[in-house]
């Protein structure tokens, strides 16, 4: 039995359906000369151009990315401040102040509370000129409330809306920056209805012109170390270069608001003196407020090819330092009767000459 299966077993095989048939050699002849299609040649040439470059674009985008927020989140606001006419305000100033506080919340946001990973953290511009305008603010807001003093101490809400204004270092800003001007809307809310004491323009003025003329003295000094320091990186300004240059920058623009807003109000039109030397003030603080570069340079060359910008800040601030101490001295009482009493001599002396034939 075993060996007669063993002989029917090759047999069994053979008798299957489905052996394959033996294979012609010269069936794939052909094949030799077969060339794949010129379309299909392109359309793969195209994908892998096509994943390359959307390999290279995907590690541009990662690298370029985080740089260009860096770039985009700097926001420096040093536009006019435009009160609208419906909008009635007892103090011109709270105006300014308030106006300048949500431009800075509502605009890039404060840059000096940002987390580490941030692209503002790594900003060097715009937490100084921050800085300064709230700093700028907080002293002005004080000299207002010692002009509105009630039962012998200045006014309660602007003195806190001046300790508001300054930073606190490792506290957030944005809740100091929201509580000060809700407390300066609240004065001028209480002056306007009579229930504060509310400073007329031409009190300020005097004032705030001497404050003005110390901040550009201060950021002088400050601009004038950093001219004559040594530089040892940063090129073409090293970070405390543009800090000096953006603080100073801050203060001239809160000088410029500030006192655009009382010069209107503060003085008579009739003083033909007084009219030229505040619309110099004007002039002078509104050059050094304006002054925008897009790179700031402290080159202590010779400026072949750059400018030193905050050598152009000190210029400009001493013009205004100027112009404001002179008419500082003609709004006094005893230069305005000067100027009256030669107005009325020159009147005289017309009307003399006028009457002889």
């Amino acid at each position: 039995m075993a060996a007669a299966a063993a002989v029917k077993l090759p047999r069994a095989y053979e008798e299957q359906e489905h052996v394959p048939a033996p294979v012609d050699p010269t069936h794939f002849i052909s094949l030799d000369y077969a060339e794949p299609s010129p379309i299909m040649i392109g359309f793969q040439k195209g994908w892998r151009a096509l994943k390359r470059t959307l390999k290279i674009g995907a590690v541009v985008a990662l690298v370029g990315a985080y740089p260009a927020a860096v770039v985009l989140s700097s926001h420096i606001n040093d536009k006019p401040v435009d009160i609208p006419a419906e909008q009635g305000w007892a103090v011109p100033g709270i105006a300014v102040a308030i106006h300048k506080i949500a431009r800075e919340l509502e605009g890039a946001g404060w840059a000096g509370n940002r987390p580490v990973w941030h692209p503002q953290s790594r900003l060097t511009a715009l937490p100084a000129w921050q800085s300064g305008t709230a700093e700028a603010l907080s002293q002005h807001v004080k000299l207002i409330a010692e002009l509105s003093p009630y039962e012998g101490a200045p006014d309660s809400d602007l003195a806190a809306a001046s300790r508001l204004l300054m930073e606190v270092p490792g506290e957030p800003m944005r809740p100091r920056l929201t509580a000060a001007a809700e407390a300066l809307n609240r004065f001028d809310t209480r002056a306007s209805r009579g229930l504060a004491m509310r400073p007329m323009p031409e009190e300020i003025m005097p004032q705030e012109l001497v404050m003005f003329a110390g901040w550009a003295a201060e950021d002088r000094a400050a601009l004038s170390d950093r001219i004559n320091a040594v530089q040892e990186g940063g090129w073409p300004a090293s970070k405390d270069d543009i800090a000096a240059f953006y603080r100073a920058k801050a203060r001239a623009h809160v000088a410029h608001e500030m006192f655009s807003a009382n010069a209107g109000k503060a003085y008579t039109l009739s003083n033909t003196a007084i009219l030229v030397a505040a619309g110099r003030v004007e002039t002078a603080w509104k050059r050094a407020a304006e002054m925008k570069p897009i790179l700031v340079s402290n080159q202590s060359d010779s400026a072949v090819l750059t400018p030193n910008h905050l050598a152009s800040m000190a210029y400009f601030l001493l013009e205004a330092e100027e112009a404001s101490r002179h008419l500082i001295a003609l709004m006094e009482p005893s230069a305005a009767d000067e100027v009256i009493e030669e107005t009325s001599v020159a009147q005289t002396a017309g009307d003399v000459e006028t009457a002889l034939p």
